[in-house]
């Protein structure tokens, strides 16, 4: 006995069916919406712009120029660090990748931290690290020292700072600074576990 054929569109399969799938558009053909509910800082396709801060051992961010001072500070998670961060224009809030640099200009020794971050918009146009999270900041471990030629205190060394978007573009900074030890109460430990030739477990005063 013969089955009716039923009515309306005749069926598909196996090939005719995947390439009917592969040629149909996609829903709307838009990108999906940008998961950054910061927004853009600036103005789209223009340079990326950057100043380097420096966060203080009072957690206040500094902008840093030549010659400056830039505190070596005791973070949660031991030793000693340079919290390096940006502020920056030009470029989405979201999904920065910041790397922050502390060389010895006497060896080339380097020390580097990288971490992707979120840069808060300060309403000009601008986003930069944030003082209260530590986070936003490169966290460069320069002490205990045992890998400069020097001092890292009281001694000219080199910063950079240098962000990436997520399109891939890239801004740097390059400053002359001298870190320093300039947290009252453990201005003895910074000075004794950053000074050059520093032994790992050495007793501080």
């Amino acid at each position: 006995m013969a089955w009716p054929r039923r009515s309306g569109a005749p069926r598909l399969a196996g090939p005719a069916l995947v390439a009917l799938l592969l040629a149909a558009p996609a829903c709307g053909d838009e990108p999906p919406p940008d998961p950054c509910k910061l927004g853009y800082l600036g103005e789209q396709g223009a340079d990326i712009q950057l100043e380097v801060i420096a966060l203080d051992s009072s957690d206040v961010a500094r902008p840093v120029s030549d010659g400056d001072e830039v505190d070596i500070i005791m973070p949660p998670q031991g030793g000693r660090v340079i919290f390096l961060g940006a502020r920056a224009t030009n470029l989405s809030a979201c999904g920065v990748k910041l790397s922050g640099s502390l060389r010895d200009t006497g060896s080339g020794r380097v020390m580097v931290e990288s971490r992707t971050v979120n840069l808060r918009p300060t309403g000009d146009g601008w986003g930069a690290s944030v003082d209260a999270d530590i986070s936003t900041f490169a966290n460069v471990g320069v002490c205990p020292n045992n890998w400069s030629g020097r001092n890292i205190f009281d001694e000219d060394h080199e910063i950079v700072v240098q962000v990436t978007d997520r399109d891939g573009r890239r801004a740097e900074q390059v400053r002359q600074v001298r870190p320093a030890c300039n947290e009252p109460e453990l201005e003895v430990e910074c000075r004794c576990v950053c000074k050059h030739g520093y032994i790992l477990g050495e007793a501080c005063e």
